[in-house]
């Protein structure tokens, strides 16, 4: 997944050391120290305790930098008579948020509402509802959407470095798509380099300085956050 760059401004960046063997192969991705020695580079989050947030990984290249395999949309409707909804794409299974606007509250995602491939059904019939998912992209897709890859690929990945964004504005979609932002109070790391929703207290420890500034939309399906990891 990415970062959406006409929002995105980071005020510090550099280009840092890959952890060993470290595959990163995305822009917008929860960066963090490699816990056994803060000298041997980054590597993608995980979500474990005692990581330390580094930043979002940013490539900086003319064209894509990566392959992008996922993209977020967010789609309105008026649910039927029928309580089902049918979504343009078939969602990434656990990745599907529904809020329902009418109500001004988010709905869980379990009986009786379900997700049966593209369609969610047990709505409630003349509410409007808003639903955010993960979805995979064909080749064809990521190319419209982000451009032709670099030719020959991101030098980075041959030299074991990745740029980071230290502090700033990043609009990323690589988020919990299932989650509720709207009432987010603060932001974690999650496996992948996805940031997720905190709960607080519990996981105060897991909290990275992070604040929301925009949720995801139709228009934009990115979440921003204004950061600082120094």
């Amino acid at each position: 997944m990415a970062y959406y760059g006409p929002l995105t401004h980071f005020i510090d960046s550099a280009s840092e050391v890959a952890a060993p063997g470290e595959i990163i192969m995305s822009e917008g991705l929860a960066l963090v120290r490699a816990q056994a020695d803060q000298a041997a580079g980054l590597r993608v989050a995980t979500g474990a305790a005692g990581e330390i947030f580094a930043g979002f990984s940013t490539a900086g290249t003319s064209a894509a930098p990566f392959p992008e395999g996922y993209a977020n949309k967010v789609e309105r409707f008026l649910v039927p008579s029928t309580g089902i909804v049918t979504l343009a794409r078939t969602p990434v299974t656990g990745q599907v948020g529904v809020y329902d606007v009418t109500n001004g509250a988010a709905i869980p995602v379990a009986a009786p509402v379900v997700v049966t491939g593209n369609q969610i059904a047990g709505l409630t019939p003349g509410d409007e509802v808003e639903v955010t998912y993960k979805y995979a992209l064909t080749v064809l897709e990521a190319r419209t959407l982000y451009g032709d890859v670099q030719p020959g690929g991101y030098v980075g990945a041959y030299v074991g470095q990745i740029g980071v964004g230290k502090r700033g504005t990043i609009y990323t979609d690589n988020i919990d798509t299932s989650a509720d932002w709207s009432t987010a109070k603060a932001i974690k790391m999650g496996p992948n380099g996805q940031l997720k929703v905190a709960t607080l207290p519990a996981d105060q420890a897991l909290v990275i300085p992070a604040v929301i500034k925009a949720l995801p939309s139709q228009d934009r399906p990115f979440l921003g956050v204004e950061f600082s990891a120094v």
